[in-house]
């Protein structure tokens, strides 16, 4: 009787096994390489109508340095909140050619243009996209979603409950298109349905950063300020 019942458990174990592939890495069923991920990530992200990106970056030695949210569709139209350690804080609106501007004070201490009083007269500024500067800190709403350096994929895990296949590269010659200095990012690709890359985090010798992208083809609503709250920097004549 006992051999019995012990056959049948191990013919229980079996069946089960053969239906949920018990002791088989899931890691090691998918068939894609660490480059090949990356590759799928970048096309499916490339091919989106509408994404939202949230950043943090923080120094190694402790403080946020910046903090970003911007939901684009990856052309030309777009949405950013930023707020640096400055102390600057930006709103930006892309749309039609034109860039709408929100800043508090310090962001326009920063500002890589002339500023007169009237700047501060109204909630919004409003100015061509050629106008942009670096200074300025503006968003351009696109992404390069592109693979660089030796990848190396890790494990099968779950980010915030969905499952994720990670991969590593190890940037030693600063050609990443995020940072200038070299670093170790850590891609979140998912697993299962559309390969999308879900976050991506960098190590560098003096920064942290966290992006995580999600909304994907969320439908996108991206309209200018109301007339009455938008100042035409080409009607004023900067100071500088």
């Amino acid at each position: 009787m006992m051999r019995r019942r012990l056959g049948a458990v191990a013919l229980a174990l079996l069946l089960g096994c053969a239906a949920t592939g018990c002791g088989e890495s899931h890691a090691a069923a998918d068939p894609r390489s660490a480059g090949q991920l990356l590759d799928s990530a970048d096309r499916a992200m490339k091919a989106l109508g509408s994404v939202t990106i949230t950043t943090e970056t923080a120094a190694t030695g402790g403080g946020t340095v910046y903090s970003g949210h911007e939901t684009t569709d990856l052309k030309g139209r777009c949405v950013y909140k930023a707020r640096f350690r400055s102390g600057a804080e930006l709103e930006q609106i892309r749309t039609g050619g034109t860039d709408y501007i929100h800043g508090n004070a310090m962001y326009f201490e920063m500002w890589g243009r002339g500023t007169v009083p009237a700047m501060r007269e109204k909630p919004w500024l409003k100015s061509p996209v050629g106008a942009a500067r670096d200074a300025d800190g503006l968003k351009d709403c696109t992404w390069p979603f592109t693979s660089f350096g030796r990848p190396a994929k890790g494990a099968r895990a779950e980010l915030d409950g969905r499952p994720v296949i990670p991969v590593e590269v190890r940037d030693k010659g600063g050609e990443s298109p995020f940072a200038r200095e070299p670093g170790t990012y850590t891609f979140y690709v998912a697993a299962e349905g559309t390969p999308y890359l879900l976050k991506f985090d960098y190590k560098g010798p003096h920064i942290r950063t966290t992006t995580v992208f999600t909304g994907f083809d969320k439908p996108l609503a991206v309209r200018p300020p109301a007339p009455a709250d938008t100042l035409d920097l080409g009607t004023v004549r900067n100071s500088g």
